[in-house]
């Protein structure tokens, strides 16, 4: 039978198998992975993540339609409670141009 062998930063590797630990900040136990995409100890820590996630994401839109100062991570300028980005337009804008004008040059390169 063949075995594989695993690695990742937070994996130890015995006799073929994946001990990992548990994603769950609250839990952070280590455990024996059963597939090879296994980020949770149990169905429980799972669903405990999970809904902490969807709560940051709700409490996050909350602050945002409230009126919560944000700022444009490229220039700094403020943003609209309108705007779910993380850039002003003009920035959006901006980057897009620039990827475009990068492709060209590279399908220029391999014409």
């Amino acid at each position: 039978m063949l075995r594989r062998t695993y690695w990742h930063s937070t994996d130890r590797v015995i006799q073929g198998t994946k001990d990992m630990i548990c994603s769950n900040k609250e839990c952070s136990k280590e455990f024996e992975a059963k597939t090879h995409n296994q980020k949770y100890c149990t169905d429980e820590c799972c669903r405990i993540a999970t809904n902490r996630r969807i709560m940051e994401k709700y409490y996050e839109k909350k602050a945002i339609r409230n009126g919560a100062k944000r700022g444009c991570k490229l220039c700094g300028a403020q943003l609209s409670r309108y705007n779910e980005s993380t850039m002003c337009s003009s920035c959006t804008r901006k980057v897009n141009q620039d990827q475009k004008t990068k492709l060209l040059g590279l399908i220029d390169e391999i014409s």
